[in-house]
């Protein structure tokens, strides 16, 4: 029993001592190899990640507010899309315009002008029909005068038609007459009495021969909103202006030239108004002293000739 413990501490002995004193018969490996064929650690893993929120609710619809909520805040974030494309407004006139025979413009003519006409249908019932003068109107006239000229709109069953003139002087020009011819069955006027007609209204005698008067080389212009009454005794109709430039009687550019505003026309016409009011309140005024003093020294006179005759 001695005998084999003391041969097995000799046996671990020799195993110890034998490993410690031994050369290894082939080369080292690198220490990187080793350390990668033992090594316990493992490669840090990253991990990156992209928040993005997605809406809870999306509705879209024209003009329809669009709410996303937010489930980490639960705060609500409200848009408005719109999905009705904008308007596209066009802030200009229509424009008119009738060349002279040397190619240059002559008449001028930039309005939102509608026509009002009325009528009577079938039923005996009084009606109003609207029309408004396209842009797109054919331009026709006469420039060949120096002292008038004319120009007329037409489209469909409709011919407006614009006369001009100057003054016996020359220095200023005007509307001397405005036209409206139209046929009765146009499909503006429903269930008229009267169809199959060709009915003509003007401006008549109504208007004195000064309508927008207005200096030669001129343009007249007017913001505001224009009436003008066409009849032609039985048949009536109006004829609205609206943001009117107008002018004649153009041989030298293709442009407007300096304006003249019925504002300017409006203050003239006030003021030739109070000129004879205040001309015969003064020639009043003046009879009425000559008078009063008048008589004072007759008063006075005679008084003194009846004293001195009593002395």
């Amino acid at each position: 029993m001695v005998n084999f413990f003391f041969t097995r501490e000799c046996l671990l002995l020799w195993c110890l001592l034998s490993t410690a004193f031994s050369i290894p018969t082939t080369p080292a490996l690198p220490r990187r190899i080793l350390d990668q064929a033992y090594t316990t650690s493992r490669p840090i893993k990253t991990i990156v990640e992209f928040h993005t929120h997605k809406p809870l609710s999306l509705q879209i619809s024209g003009n329809t507010p669009l709410k996303t909520t937010n489930p980490e805040t639960s705060s609500t974030i409200t848009t408005t899309i719109s999905t009705t494309p904008p308007r596209v407004i066009n802030v200009e006139q229509p424009l008119y315009r009738l060349n002279g025979l040397n190619g240059q413009a002559c008449i001028l003519l930039q309005v939102d002008a509608l026509i009002t006409v009325k009528y009577r249908n079938k039923l005996g019932e009084d009606q109003e029909a609207n029309i408004y003068v396209p842009s797109d109107a054919t331009v026709t006239g006469n420039c060949d005068s120096e002292n008038v000229v004319t120009m007329s709109l037409k489209w469909n069953a409709f011919v407006l038609s614009w006369s001009f003139a100057k003054t016996p002087g020359g220095e200023r020009w005007y509307v001397d007459k405005i036209e409206l011819t139209y046929n009765s069955s146009d499909r503006h006027f429903k269930l008229i009495d009267q169809p199959n007609k060709t009915i003509r209204l003007g401006t008549g005698q109504k208007h004195s021969p000064t309508l927008f008067p207005t200096p030669v080389g001129k343009s007249y212009v007017c913001e505001e909103e224009v009436s003008i009454p066409l009849t032609d005794g039985k048949n009536n109709a109006f004829l609205l202006l609206r943001e009117m430039k107008l002018q004649p009687f153009k041989f030298k550019s293709n442009e407007f030239a300096a304006e003249f505003s019925c504002k300017s026309l409006s203050a003239r016409a006030g003021r030739d108004e109070t000129a004879p009011v205040a001309v015969g309140s003064t020639l009043a005024a003046s009879v009425l002293l000559t008078i009063t003093g008048y008589a004072a020294w007759r008063y006075f006179k005679v008084k003194k000739v009846k004293y001195d005759t009593m002395e």
